[in-house]
């Protein structure tokens, strides 16, 4: 079973085709999020926003209520139980990508 970076979960390399805002802070991003909207997702030690379609791109629903209750901060997510259940999506696309097959389960 092929393992993946935990700290590259948030980030594909297929999503450079997206305009997103990279910051070395996460009070940076933070107040660019506030700002400006979008998604504020981690890399490695950095952070950027990214709006609706990279989410999709990430093979997540941007409509998702969780995102809402997590503040759509997942460097820092408000609400850890919603945090939980997007990351365990998240790491399903990412398994199933590399041919880890794992079936997501919403709500859990």
């Amino acid at each position: 079973m092929q393992e993946f970076d935990v700290s590259k979960l948030w980030y594909q390399t297929d999503l450079d085709v997206f305009l997103n805002r990279w910051y070395a802070n996460y009070d940076e991003a933070r107040q660019s999020l506030e700002r400006h909207g979008g998604f504020l997702l981690p890399y490695k030690h950095h952070f950027f926003i990214c709006q609706p379609d990279v989410i999709s791109a990430l093979g997540l629903d941007p409509a998702h209520p969780d995102w809402q209750k997590i503040g759509r901060d997942c460097a820092r997510p408000e609400d850890l139980a919603a945090y939980e259940r997007l990351r365990k999506l998240r790491e399903a696309v990412v398994r199933a990508r590399l041919g880890n097959a794992v079936s997501p389960r919403s709500g859990e």
